[in-house]
């Protein structure tokens, strides 16, 4: 009630009702007294009594805002202090929260990807304005019943630079040890309180949780827990494909949403645009850039831990192609000759008899990379 008095003291703007208590703020649904326009007020939840770091987390959510401009990010209007409270205007958006439009509107996987591009194409227009989001989550995130998806709440947001110049703001809320963000959707870098290494790929990695949760209704790994356990998981454990949880999900973009999760930054898209491209690429047919990374990668893998049982394959396919080249071709003219042919039959008969178990050994192993491939979504290029 406090908070409506201090709200309802804000000059030009009647309050309709409290629309969402957070942590940091009370955001209000007013009215715009000169031209009747709905917009949501935000009011620094303690007022006067706030700690000095709410006051620069607050203020600096009012500086991001100010200077981003992109149609699914929510615009700030008008800011100030009312009663020795911060408060900001911004637009009001009627919707609901990403999990439950998608939910409710029951989208199909090409709805979902469509919609799932605008977000990272308005999370890429805040990096280029050097903005890290750092709490992206679906209750972070509006969309409209015209399908319109909204940013809100840059107040975790760390600021790279400013018009160019590098922000002193980030290292007075990003302590290494501290934990920033809401953990469910928290990269392995942001849920050890690696703050150093948070950076736009640590967005990437929670808008990977995002669409794992859009395309199979699940986290990628059990978020319900001690808070050690669940940072545990998120480090070091290796997600399910999503298609395991929908049929309807294709290896392709297995490839594609379990990258975006890799635990190591160089290993995730680099940015959300380009995130956003091998979608767009996906849906229009074109070779994913995903799947060439990781056939690299794993082909990389595999040939350091299983170099042994590729180099006796090549060498006993070099042997068996040279045994069958003398068995049928002459050495004096190149044409079959009855004796030599016999000669040569049993020679090869029975050197193909000595490595017979090692041929069996190595056919196995080929079956079980064969196997390792596909797990990642890879059609082998060929078997020997």
């Amino acid at each position: 009630m406090q908070g409506i008095g201090l709200a309802a003291g804000i000059p030009g703007y009647t309050i309709v009702r409290e629309l969402h208590r957070g942590g940091q703020g009370v955001v209000y649904l007013a009215r715009q007294d000169g031209t009747g326009r709905q917009v949501a007020i935000k009011l620094m939840r303690e007022g006067a009594l706030a700690r000095q770091s709410e006051r620069i987390r607050f203020e600096r959510e009012i500086q991001v805002l100010a200077q981003l401009d992109n149609p699914n990010i929510v615009t700030i209007h008008d800011s100030g202090i009312a009663g020795g409270c911060g408060y900001y205007v911004m637009d009001y958006i009627a919707g609901r929260k990403l999990d439950e439009y998608v939910q409710r509107n029951e989208l199909d996987v090409d709805a979902i990807l469509r919609l799932f591009v605008k977000i990272c194409r308005a999370i890429n227009s805040a990096h280029l304005r050097g903005v890290i989001h750092r709490d992206i989550k679906p209750g972070n995130i509006r969309v409209t019943p015209e399908g319109e998806p909204h940013i809100l709440d840059f107040g975790l947001a760390k600021l790279e630079s400013v018009d160019g110049r590098v922000s002193a703001a980030p290292t007075q809320m990003t302590a290494t040890g501290q934990f920033v963000g809401s953990l469910p959707w928290s990269s392995p870098e942001q849920a050890r309180g690696d703050a150093v290494k948070i950076d736009v790929r640590t967005d990437v990695y929670a808008l990977g949780v995002i669409l794992y949760q859009m395309l199979t209704g699940q986290f990628p790994y059990t978020i319900n827990g001690p808070m050690p356990e669940v940072v545990a998981r998120i480090v070091g454990e290796t997600p399910a494909r999503p298609s395991v949880h929908n049929p309807r999900v294709s290896p392709s973009l297995d490839t594609i949403t379990l990258k975006a999760l890799a635990k190591s930054r160089e290993g995730r898209y680099q940015t959300p645009g380009d995130f956003a491209r091998d979608i767009e690429r996906l849906m229009a047919g074109e070779p994913i850039e995903a799947k060439r990374d990781t056939f690299g990668s794993l082909s990389r893998q595999l040939l350091r831990h299983y170099w042994v049982p590729i180099a006796v394959g090549a060498v006993l396919l070099s042997m068996a192609i040279a045994i069958v080249t003398t068995m049928l071709v002459s050495p004096d003219d190149g044409f079959p000759v009855d004796a030599r042919t016999r000669v040569e039959y049993e020679r090869a008969r029975l050197r193909l008899e000595e490595i017979e178990p090692e041929n069996r050994v190595l056919r196995d192993r080929v079956l079980e990379l064969e196997a390792l491939l596909r797990e990642h979504g890879i059609e082998p290029p060929g078997r020997p």
